[in-house]
Order: C-alpha cells, then structure tokens, then sequence
C-alpha cells in the first residue's frame, strides 16, 4: 500500500479570533488500495496557513507505506524545523499523523486504540462548558457530570486591549468567588466543577485567586499563569491547594518535558492536534503517568478531534476527563459532517467501534460548509 494524495477540507466554524475566522481544518490521506484516512488539524487562528503547511508536508509521503507512522512522523517533523516546530507545523502534521492511524486501522479491521494496547476503560468521562450557573444547572439535568466554568473576566473598562498578565483586586477576587460557590450550590457535590482563567494573571494574582477558589472544591485550576514560564507556573502550583494544568499552548513531547520533570503542574492538559497527533499523546502521557499526572485533554475543536482523543483517552491508564463540545454549544452541523459522531451516553462518551477512527467525512455537508475565505 502506497500514499497517493493528500487532501485538505476547510469548513466554516463559529470560532473567531480577533475577528479572524478560524475554519475547521480536515485531512484525507489517500491510498493506491482505494483506503482513505480521516485526520484532523485544527488549531485557531490561521486555517489557510495550516492548509499550506500539509500541501507541504503531503508532498513528502506521497509514495511511502502509511504504516510507517513513526518514520513519516520524524520525516515531517524536522522537515520543517527551521521555521519552528510548534504551532502550525504541529497541526499540520497532528491532522496527517491521524489519517494515517485510520488508514492502519481499516487496513486491520480495528479501531486505533486496540492498535496501541488496547482499552483501560470502556467509556470517556467529558466535561462540558458553562458561564453561569443556570447553564451548569442544565447541564447537570442532562447527566453532564464534570463542568469547566467561567466567571467574568474582569477586565478594566478603560479601553486597554492588553493581555499581560495583571493583578487582581479584592473586588474581583470576592466576585469570582461567589460565582463559582453559585455554580457549586446549583449542581451540588455529586458534579465536578472546574475553571480556567487562561493565563491572565500575574502568578501573585494566580496565587491569591486559586486559594480563594479552594472551597469550591476544584476539579482543576486551568491556566492560572502562561505555561512558558515554568518556574513561575511551579510556585503558583506550590502555592495553591487546588490541582493546577496547562497544556493546550504546550507542543510535543519536548514541549512538556520540562514541565512534567519539574512537575511544576498537578495534571496536564495535551491536545491531539496540538502535540503531534495521537502517538505523541501516548508518549506524553506516558512521561505523565512515571510522575503520578492525570491527563485531562484540551478538545474544543470538531467532532474528529474529540474522536481521535476518545481512542487516546481509551488506552492511556492515566486519563481523568476530556473536554467536549457538543453541537448546542457549537455549529450545528458539527455532528453532521461525520458518519458516525461522538455518541454521548450519561456523562460519557462511547468508544468508536469501527476500524480506525470509526467515523467518515460526509462530503455533501463538507461542501455546503466549505469556507471559502
């Protein structure tokens, strides 16, 4: 079996970012035995940028065994080295590696995970996202079991559209504070409640929030500060009696590696798209589990995404919970565009059945979706 072609699908998707659209991005790998892969790349902003990147990186496997994963991994990873290898290079080959797990397991008859060891547990634990506590209410009274929760940003009203990290005052502090007991008092004891302030404070701010937050009884602290600094992320963790994670900013194992060793976080939050694809998940969970880390995936992209981690989450002994949209929170015809969507079932995900990912592209809703911009 040889690789014949690589092609892109960029469909329309409600995410924007800074007013720039951020499409979903599909990979097919094509084969000389009629076998086509199905990956995902998504990553926001910069959709066509992405797709440039895998015209790019398809070009260097055309001809080559899909079974060769690991070879064609490495081939495109340092393929593209000198222009960074985070980012867009790491959707870019993310979206191929996948397809060409879906090709391995058509080619088996199995479904991906049974190819790297099998199943830990036969169903994914999710959570899904609320702003208020009306919104965890009813997600509770659908069976939702796990529930990340924003309270208002806070931001100054003075007309700054600065990111850096800021402090906190006592006002907001107190008003996170009784939002978050609200979600708490809303869904009880029995539903886990987690959030994330995406890294907008200065780590004495982080600090100071995430005691005050303590008596919610957090499932995770989410990006209390930036990732890149690993030793300002280690005290706020060493400060805090909440469990503190990051991760979606985080790339390949390299990435991670640091801040696993150092353990300057409770949990890690990789994302498949965003790491390298499905093995370069294993293997970062895999570092995570010799340091007693759980692994909770960042996943709030597309249905292909979220199935492509439910066979990661399948198989990894260490997984906690993954992050998931469903289609009232997100587009509409993000379920339509795939043959066989997620299927939730109570507070859980199924695992897919069929060979590979388990699941197909539907082109008619590809096409009447296609982004165009």
């Amino acid at each position: 079996m040889k690789i014949t072609e690589v092609k892109v699908h960029l469909v329309q998707s409600w995410r924007k970012t800074d007013h720039i659209a951020s499409p979903w991005i599909f990979v097919q790998v094509y084969t000389d035995e009629g076998v086509v892969g199905l990956g995902d790349a998504t990553n926001w902003p910069g959709g066509t940028i992405i797709k440039q990147a895998i015209d790019e990186l398809g070009k260097l496997i055309i001809g080559e065994d899909p079974f060769n994963i690991e070879l064609l991994y490495h081939r495109m990873y340092h393929a593209l080295q000198q222009i960074g290898q985070t980012g867009v290079v790491i959707a870019a080959i993310s979206g191929i590696e996948i397809a060409l797990w879906d090709i391995v397991g058509k080619t088996s008859g199995q479904p991906i995970y049974n190819l790297i060891g099998g199943v830990c547990r036969d169903k994914i634990r999710f959570y899904s996202h609320a702003s208020t506590p009306e919104e965890c209410g009813r997600l509770a009274e659908k069976g939702v079991t796990a529930i990340k929760a924003y309270f208002p940003a806070a931001i100054p009203d003075n007309g700054e559209h600065i990111t850096t990290p800021r402090s906190i005052t006592i006002l907001e502090e107190k008003q996170a504070l009784e939002h978050m007991m609200r979600c708490r008092e809303v869904v009880g004891d029995a539903v886990d409640i987690a959030t994330d302030v995406g890294c907008r404070y200065s780590s004495s701010a982080a600090i100071r929030l995430g005691n005050r937050l303590e008596e919610v009884g957090l499932l995770f602290y989410e990006e209390p500060v930036s990732p890149e600094n690993i030793e300002a992320l280690a005290r706020v963790t060493a400060s805090v009696n909440v469990p503190v994670c990051v991760g979606e900013r985080q790339y390949t194992r390299f990435g991670f590696r640091d801040m696993i060793a150092s353990q300057a976080v409770d949990m890690i939050m990789p994302d498949v798209v965003r790491t390298g694809g499905i093995m370069e998940s294993k293997k970062i969970a895999s570092m995570a589990e010799s340091y007693y880390m759980q692994v909770s995936p960042h996943n709030p992209n597309n249905a292909v995404s979220t199935v492509a981690s439910l066979h990661l989450m399948a198989n990894i002994p260490n997984a906690l919970v993954l992050e998931y949209v469903d289609d009232e929170q997100d587009a509409p015809w993000r379920n339509d565009l795939l043959t066989d969507p997620p299927l939730v079932d109570n507070g859980y995900l199924r695992l897919p059945e069929k060979p590979g990912l388990g699941t197909e592209l539907v082109m008619d809703v590809v096409n009447k979706y296609r982004f165009e911009g």
